[in-house]
């Protein structure tokens, strides 16, 4: 079969690699319908964040071929959409819904092979896959894989209270993302921070009240609006020092500071001084229990509650994954998400 390969940084090749099989029990074969790039794989491509080359890809919807006979709850011919991240189900973590907790956890693209390509194999299947409705198009699914339910759940555990005022610096998907939602969740003032004018139109678009393009219209925006207090929740978003920093700036005293970006590993010199005299707090979801927001978000896109499409900007053929890559890293061609089709 054909899959994405990441051979080095600015290095991606689309490769004929083994076709997965059932190896436990618990798999599931899915037949990839779409994938989605990631940030976290965008980082690495960039070289900003370190991985040993293998298949990529974290996120993909698509068609049961095949399940083990330990599989109960799924069938060949479902459709499903496949988290980033496995988790056993069976742990003492799973079972107090901490997957993201799990012992036994891997991710696709790093621990097991990749989800940009034909096929992948799933362990875990009952505990994993999110069933698809009809209602859900192809589209709307991808950015369930992953995306969407990684910053709800961000979102969640702030916690975002209605009316609060949000700040995001970054206003690529993962940005663009959070101020779709924080919206749906009953935000009041929604600030997107970027420099680049197509991702700031979108913003506004989606959710924002305004975006802006430098940190010191950022402060005025947010200022001007809470009384000079801050943003209650503060999100970083562009997996840049630099950003964190400015979401600490932007926060209010006793608020949150949210790093959604998850393509930073070395901090620099982040103001944790400046962090520490608001008596706020900064969180970073590395390993979201994504898998259990699925199911609240599938219900409010199949009801019309919002719909997510306007994120993507690209959808490209598997064997475009170079160019893909390229749009992605360089934000040419108002490149925002960008999907596959195997």
């Amino acid at each position: 079969m054909r899959a994405v390969v990441f051979r080095g940084p600015g290095d991606i090749a689309v490769e004929e690699v083994d076709q997965p099989e059932i190896e436990e029990p618990g798999d599931a074969i899915v037949r990839v319908t779409l994938a989605g790039i990631g940030g976290a794989d965008v980082q690495a491509y960039a070289g900003r964040l370190r991985r040993h080359p293998s298949t990529i890809g974290h996120e993909a919807i698509g068609v049961i071929e095949a399940v083990g006979p330990g599989v109960t709850k799924l069938k060949a011919g479902q459709r499903v959409a496949s988290p980033a991240w496995v988790s056993c189900g069976g742990c003492f973590y799973c079972k107090q819904g901490l997957l993201g907790s799990c012992g036994h956890s891997k991710r696709f693209g790093r621990d097991i092979p990749g989800a940009q390509a034909q096929y992948i194999r799933v362990p875990h299947a009952d505990a994993v896959l999110e069933l698809l409705p009809d209602a859900l198009s192809d589209e709307q699914g991808v950015l369930l894989a992953d995306l969407l339910p990684g910053v709800f759940a961000a979102l969640t555990a702030a916690p975002l209270r209605a009316g609060d005022c949000v700040a995001v610096v970054g206003c690529g998907p993962t940005g663009l993302a959070a101020q779709l939602l924080a919206r749906v969740m009953g935000a009041g003032n929604v600030i997107g921070v970027d420099p680049h004018d197509y991702r700031r139109r979108v913003a506004v678009s989606v959710g924002a009240s305004s975006a802006v393009n430098d940190p010191t219209d950022a402060l005025d925006a947010v200022r001007a609006v809470t009384e000079g207090r801050g943003a209650d929740v503060s999100i970083e978003a562009g997996a840049t020092p630099e950003g964190v920093a400015l979401a600490i700036d932007l926060v209010r005293t006793a608020g949150t500071v949210l790093s959604l970006s998850g393509g930073i590993e070395e901090m620099g010199d982040v103001p944790v001084d400046r962090l520490l005299a608001k008596q706020a707090r900064i969180e970073g979801i590395s390993r979201p229990a994504t898998r259990n927001q699925m199911a609240p978000l599938v219900k409010m896109i199949a009801r019309g509650v919002f719909d997510p499409t306007p994120l993507i900007s690209h959808t490209l053929p598997l064997a475009d994954a170079p160019r893909a890559y390229e749009l992605m890293a360089q934000r040419s061609d108002g490149a925002l998400k960008v999907l596959l089709r195997p």
